[in-house]
């Protein structure tokens, strides 16, 4: 590994080897936003401990919160151990210190997560801090926003620490990671608003939480309120009205894991402030620690290799392509200054060193320096001191800067910015890169601003560059707001273009009715080896809101035009055109949006829906439409109450569906039916547990429409109607509905299906719906009667289709408060093809009786009948039937004991063929003797004691079965 100077050192030689008077002098963006841009991420540790409490304390005041748990299962394949630890201590340790410390034990490390268990990390860190110094010690992120040039975040395992005096700080951190640092640009689809993929393949990766920003169309959004991420496996959903289409650029920069590949990271910023002086210093060195990576995954064969590379292709001894262990590091040193509260001046230097292969003597990196300034005259928006203000801003970025890495808060060089601008392609820009600009803004009066800017960009060798020239107008009052644009662009990169545009944007902000509109139209000539086209744009956007208290609409329609037309020239160049007759459609685009938010008393709704109509020369015509609503209503005391959600749209997430994992064998309470190719939950010998829905990941990567529709009513006639004698008194009505549909064949679905039948023409989807008419009777006498239905189509190789109906009839007679008996009736049919095709019928009765005894004691007697038919595919018919007897003894003291032991006989007779596992609750042909004792003890409030032991017998049964299962949990 090389060794790598002091970064002070570095620092100092390459700041006075500078010519200053070889910078450009120029940059003039309104200063307003530096102290915003310089602050820390709120989010990050040293931001969150900025502010002591108030209040001191003369005596440690620490309090613990947590919980440990212990939890063994024996069973006949062996033992399985799970454990879970949450600490957290808080606090304030003396007088003006405070201790925050967490741990979080869970077995599970990093990057192991899947959606089911994403909050289950493994973590500690243990931080304390007062008003003049702050220590971190174990999980932690540092984030460094204080330089234009340079930006920094990164969660790793290790140290950190602040000292603070007077308003300045020096904070330094080292860590170790096995983080790896992604950025993905891409366009947005017509009618998509969640399941964009992080993941440029559309893989499954595990994102390091919080570490993402999001940019739309160059504009930084906010983390839950404009976006959220599945960080198990990689997903972006946008929120808040937020549909991005096909015009619009998104871009993610975002951390994920990558086991093996070792990094150490070592960080430092510090800060001074005056009063009309802010002097920051950053910097950070991260590398692949090697000697690590050895003792992992490095053979000495791959080290060997890595030290002889020279460059180019390099495979390890299978043949694949081996990684290169890589650093990087960064420098940078601003210095701002301000006086009269107006003016204002910014400079910034930045170093960068990289290295690609830190094994190698022969293979390198790159290096460079880069440069940012602005002064202005007046740095606040008003100007009210003086009318007129001038600002000069500009950068120089040597190309061995590779400012496209760890972006700054001054993202001048952003390539959406490049592109809608400047009419430049970041990809073809080689070399150094320069940017000078000058700006000039004047009040004109009473909130009426004008500001005349030019500026300029271009490589060192002028193969490219781009100049832009704006005048604009705004209008900033209390009621409305207005801007008024009008730009000239001439750029030259592989080919010559001229840009003319005009923007405009109005809104009121105040009153009842609130209208509001924006255009962008441009007309572009480019010129490519004397063959010139000539193309147009056009882009708006009207429409209104109507604001109340407690609700409001809003009305929004926009379009897209860009039209493109060839202007012929001569063959031996002469400036002689003939012009075609007609211009030609390259989109033209129409989008209607509407969204309303209420919130009554009673009744509150969430909507948006959006239309897009879409003509392109390439696909010709197209329509998309997204959809989200949301609506609940009703109360107790009304009698009534229900929901209804309904979205649709598209999505290039994958099906969610239930994980299992797989645990010693029998120890678990979720088998695998191999008859029917499904999971089997609540059984005694299972071999997997439940954790939870997550991603079908076995299926690739597509973009898919999908609707969901579900509405839910309950009805008490007696509260609604004021009744308050006979039948409606006693009675309740309920009702849900639930169907989903996906589609991965390009058919649109705009409702999902509302009948089974028509699931058969979707990829995957579920029907299902559920009554219920219950009747409570004071006298103690209830009944329920409950049809329900459920129809299932996955996404399987297998073909997989299920449907299931039954009836359910209860009855039950509170004799007193000792004395309760109770039966229940089920029907039910199930038809299911999946490995084969299986239709069955199952009739159940259940009778109990429970008997209250003094002092917590309980006896319930109970038995059951079952009795289940059907055929295969090829009309082969199987049967069997169940009887079951059942004495239980219970005891219970409230919040104290709950325990019971139960002792069934179980004879379940086959009648033909093979039967499916849930069709007998997975009791075997013969007589099966189970008995169960449970008991849960709170010992006191900080311990709770559980232990639960099966044991089945018999003659269905291959041999005796036992499962003994114990938990101990701890708060704290």
């Amino acid at each position: 590994m090389r060794s790598i100077p002091c970064l002070g050192l570095l620092f100092a030689s390459l700041a006075f080897a500078l010519d200053v008077d070889s910078l450009p002098v120029w940059d003039p963006s309104i200063l307003e936003r530096n102290a915003l841009e310089n602050a820390p991420d709120a989010t990050s540790p040293v931001a969150t401990m900025n502010a002591p409490e108030a209040e001191d304390s003369s005596r440690a005041e620490i309090e613990t919160h947590g919980y440990k748990t212990m939890l063994v299962t024996v069973g006949d394949g062996g033992t399985q151990v799970d454990q879970e630890l949450r600490l957290s201590i808080q606090g304030h340790l003396a007088d003006s210190v405070y201790i925050d410390a967490l741990l979080s034990d869970v077995d599970r490390k990093a990057g192991d997560q899947t959606t089911a268990t994403l909050q289950e990390v493994d973590q500690i860190y243990f931080r304390v801090e007062s008003p003049y110094a702050m220590l971190h010690l174990g999980d932690l992120t540092w984030t460094d926003n204080s330089m234009g040039l340079t930006s920094f975040s990164r969660s790793t395992l290790g140290a950190m620490a602040t000292l603070r005096y007077h308003g300045s700080e020096v904070s330094g951190a080292w860590g170790t990671d096995e983080v790896t640092r992604y950025s993905r640009s891409f366009s947005g689809v017509q009618g998509q608003r969640e399941g964009y993929h992080l993941d440029e393949s559309g893989g499954f990766i595990s994102v390091v939480p919080n570490s993402e920003r999001v940019w739309l169309n160059g504009v930084e959004l906010v983390r839950n309120r404009d976006y959220e991420v599945n960080y198990a496996g990689g997903l972006l959903d946008f929120k808040n009205g937020i549909i991005p289409g096909s015009d619009d650029d998104v871009r993610v920069e975002y951390d994920a894991y990558l086991d093996n590949d070792i990094y150490t990271m070592y960080a430092a910023r510090g800060s001074l402030r005056f009063e009309n002086v802010f002097f920051d210093v950053s910097g950070f060195h991260l590398e692949n620690d090697v000697d690590r990576m050895r003792k992992s995954t490095l053979d000495s064969a791959d080290y060997e290799r890595l030290k002889n590379d020279r460059g180019g292709e390099l495979k390890d001894s299978l043949d694949q392509d081996l990684h290169r262990p890589k650093m990087s590091e960064r420098l940078g040193a601003r210095l701002r200054l301000q006086a009269e509260h107006r003016f204002y001046a910014d400079v910034e230097l930045g170093l960068n060193r990289m290295d690609s292969n830190t094994v190698s003597k022969h293979v390198g990196g790159p290096s460079g320096r880069a440069f940012r300034w602005l002064v202005t005259t007046d740095s606040t928006q008003n100007m009210n001191a003086f009318p007129v203000a001038l600002s000069v801003h500009g950068n120089y970025v040597q190309e061995g800067f590779a400012i496209s890495e760890f972006g700054g808060t001054e993202r001048d060089w952003d390539a959406y910015a490049l592109r809608n601008e400047w009419d430049l392609d970041s990809a073809l820009l080689k070399g150094d890169l320069r940017y000078d600009e000058l700006a000039l803004r004047i009040r004109l009066g009473k909130d009426w601003f004008g500001t005349a800017k030019w500026g300029y960009r271009r490589g060192d060798d002028e193969r490219w560059n781009s100049s832009r020239s704006e005048f604009m107008l705004v209008h900033r009052g209390l009621d409305a707001t207005s801007e008024f644009t009008a730009a000239y662009v001439s750029s030259t990169q592989e080919v010559d273009q001229k840009r003319y545009q005009g923007t405009f944007s109005s809104e009121f902000l105040r009153g009842f009715f609130r209208p509001f509109g924006s255009g962008d139209v441009r007309y572009s000539v480019r010129d490519s080896l004397g063959y010139k086209t000539e193309r147009g744009y056009a882009k708006t956007a009207v429409g209104a809101t109507l604001n109340d208290d407690l609700w409001n609409v809003k009305e929004a329609v926009g379009t897209l035009t860009v039209r493109k037309h060839d202007i012929s020239g001569r063959a031996d160049g002469r400036a002689e055109y003939s012009r075609d007759e007609d211009w030609r459609d390259s989109v033209n685009l129409v989008t209607w949006t509407q969204s309303a938010e209420a919130n009554f008393r009673k009744f509150n709704l969430s909507h948006l829906l959006q239309y897009s109509h879409a003509v392109t020369d390439s696909l010709g015509a197209s329509d998309s439409w997204v959809g989200d609503l949301t609506t609940n209503f009703g109360g107790d005391d009304m009698g009534v109450q229900g929901s209804v959600a309904y979205r649709f749209g598209m999505t290039s997430e994958q099906t969610y569906t239930a994980i299992y994992k797989a645990v010693a064998k029998g120890t678990g309470d979720v088998r695998y039916d191999s008859l029917t190719g499904s999971f089997i939950e609540g059984v005694d010998n299972g071999d997997f547990v439940y954790e939870g829905m997550g991603r079908n990941d076995s299926v690739g990567a597509v973009l898919s429409s999908n609707a969901t529709f579900e509405a839910s009513l309950e009805w008490n006639p007696g509260v609604s109607l004021g009744i308050s004698q006979g039948l409606l008194r006693d009675i309740t009505l309920s009702a849900s509905y639930h169907s989903e549909a996906e589609d991965t064949t390009g058919k649109k679905i705009y409702f999902p299906p509302a009948y089974p039948a028509a699931l058969r023409r979707v990829t995957a989807g579920t029907v299902s719906w559920e009554a219920s008419l219950a009747w409570e009777h004071p006298s103690g006498i209830s009944a329920s009667y409950n049809p329900s239905a459920s129809y299932e189509k996955k996404m399987s190789s297998i073909g997989y289709f299920q449907d299931m109906f039954d009836h359910k009839l209860s009855a039950g007679f509170n004799i007193n408060d000792n004395h309760y008996v109770g039966v229940d009736n089920t029907f039910e049919k199930v038809h299911l093809g999946a490995l084969q095709k299986l239709d069955w019928n199952i009739w159940e009765i259940t009778g109990r009786y429970t008997w209250k005894f003094p002092a917590g004691f309980s006896l319930m007697p109970r038995v059951r009948y079952r009795e289940g038919s059907g055929e295969d595919d090829m009309e082969e018919r199987f049967g069997a039937h169940l009887w079951e007897e059942e004495l239980r003894v219970g005891f219970e003291k409230e919040g104290v004991v709950d325990a019971h032991v139960s002792f069934a006989s179980i004879q379940m007779d086959t009648h033909d063929g093979v039967i499916p596992y849930q069709m007998m609750s997975g009791f075997g042909d013969g007589i099966t003797y189970r008995l169960e004792a449970m008991a849960s003890v709170e010992v006191n409030n900080f311990l709770s004691l559980s232990l639960r032991y099966v044991l089945r017998f018999g003659d269905a049964e291959e041999n005796v079965f036992q499962k003994l299962a114990t938990e101990a949990k701890a708060y704290f």
